[in-house]
């Protein structure tokens, strides 16, 4: 059986949506190919249920903070609880999004899609055809070889768990090694983080990386770099997980070793699509390196970031031009990172080192947030800022904030950099006090 459409998409997750509606709303029919859960994984098996999951690390951290400074006691963790309070924002998504793609016109097809040719894809049984394809697969858990490898569980495995483990080993030195370390550590487990190299989170700045390793080895949780995973064994003791660094013992061990993308089995030779090891290879307008009616987003692409807001904009970005015929390119500046942990971190613009490595001229400016009364009341010990301005017209190049609401402040200067905004305007803004980010005042 064959049928046809104006717009196929390959992935239901948030690179999907924007376009589908977008083209939807031009009068184009619109199939949308999905093997898993509509949504992706962000509010499935990534942001969402991790958020979620921290409320209550979060809550117990801030309590035990103030412990000795007006509070005594503290409150104990019910992961069960909890658990089941994050559920109720998992399970609603999956049938929330194809009702609102059907109402809005949008057909939904369940499975695994595969190019047999340059603008088909077929679905079982069935071959669709259509004017434009978009891929937005995402990203999948990263693939491991050696002995005892089938001993790993995944991060999805960890963000749904009746029971929480009583030793927790994490695979990787990423977002996801760090965040779910830290909540395993504040419910009660005993957390190691396992890094294959010589640093952890790479894409941060490595200085204020350094402050917050230094205060997720002071809350408990093993930091070990340069300890790639050699063999897991299973013992009596449960696992055994043999590192040159030496052998750590865990109930449970966890693949967060990054996410390539999700591209095996796509048929992207059958469609002419390029495409590297780092993902599907696009120009400015999204288009995909070999064939230009299909276009790419998200985490699938060879691209700077994989983050939910940057698939939506990439999105958004492939549905216009699709629909206006390759009118807007894209334009990632002034995106947030954050990480987030006890304390976050959070990032916009350049590194330190990148801006050194690019002969960048900078005015560096370090503030210490604990000192500082926002953190001070909160009985915070960890609170830091650099921030990046380049001296001949005072624009932000870099942003790099560690503690208490580093994610809310980021997202304003992330809007400053956008906006080709000067450090000056932030310097000289009327700021609510006392707030967080009033100390924007004094961070530039």
């Amino acid at each position: 059986m064959t049928r046809a459409y104006d717009l196929v998409v390959l992935g239901g997750g948030p690179a999907c949506g924007p376009a589908a509606r977008r083209c939807r709303e031009a009068g184009w029919s619109v199939a949308v190919i999905e093997a898993g859960l509509l949504g992706g994984v962000c509010p499935h098996t990534g942001c969402n249920p991790k958020k979620v999951l921290m409320a209550a690390p979060e809550a117990m951290a801030a309590a035990s903070h103030l412990t000795g400074k007006g509070l005594t006691g503290g409150p104990a963790l019910d992961w069960a609880a909890l658990m089941a309070f994050k559920r109720t924002f998992t399970a609603p998504i999956d049938a929330r999004v194809e009702a609102s793609y059907r109402e809005a016109g949008i057909d939904v097809v369940r499975g695994r899609g595969v190019f047999t040719g340059p603008r088909s894809v077929r679905v079982g049984e069935t071959e669709l055809t259509a004017k434009k394809i978009l891929i937005a697969v995402g990203a999948t858990h990263k693939h491991f070889t050696f002995p005892g490898a089938e001993h790993l569980s995944t991060s999805d495995a960890f963000l749904d768990m009746d029971a929480l483990p009583g030793r927790v080993a994490f695979l990787g030195g990423g977002f996801i090694a760090f965040e779910l370390a830290h909540v395993a550590a504040v419910c009660g487990a005993r957390a190691t983080i396992l890094t294959h190299g010589d640093a952890a989170l790479r894409r941060f700045d490595q200085g204020v990386v350094a402050r917050l390793v230094a205060a997720t080895r002071a809350m408990g949780v093993e930091v070990v770099l340069d300890a790639p995973v050699a063999t897991i064994r299973r013992d009596a003791a449960g696992l055994a997980v043999e590192t040159p660094r030496g052998v750590f013992a865990a109930d449970m061990a966890v693949n967060a070793a990054g996410r390539p993308p999700a591209l095996a089995g796509l048929g992207l030779d059958a469609a002419g699509i390029a495409a590297t090891p780092r993902g599907i290879t696009v120009d400015a307008y999204l288009r995909c390196a070999g064939n230009p009616d299909v276009y790419a987003a998200g985490d699938c692409l060879d691209a700077p970031y994989a983050l939910t807001p940057t698939a939506d904009l990439e999105s958004r970005i492939a549905g216009e031009n699709m629909v206006s015929g390759d009118s807007e390119t894209i334009d990632r500046t002034g995106t947030p990172s954050v990480l987030f942990t006890l304390p976050p971190l959070a990032m916009a613009g350049l590194t330190e080192e990148e801006c050194r490595a690019r002969d960048l001229p900078c005015v560096k400016k370090e503030t210490d947030l604990a000192a500082s009364f926002p953190w001070k009341r909160l009985g915070e010990t960890a609170g830091y800022a650099k921030t990046l301005v380049s001296p001949g017209d005072d624009r932000i190049l870099g942003a790099h904030i560690l503690g208490h609401a580093a994610e809310e402040i980021i997202n304003v200067v992330a809007l400053a950099m956008r906006q080709g905004i000067p450090a000056k305007a932030l310097r000289e803004g009327i700021w609510a006090y006392p707030t967080a980010g009033y100390y924007l005042r004094y961070m530039f």
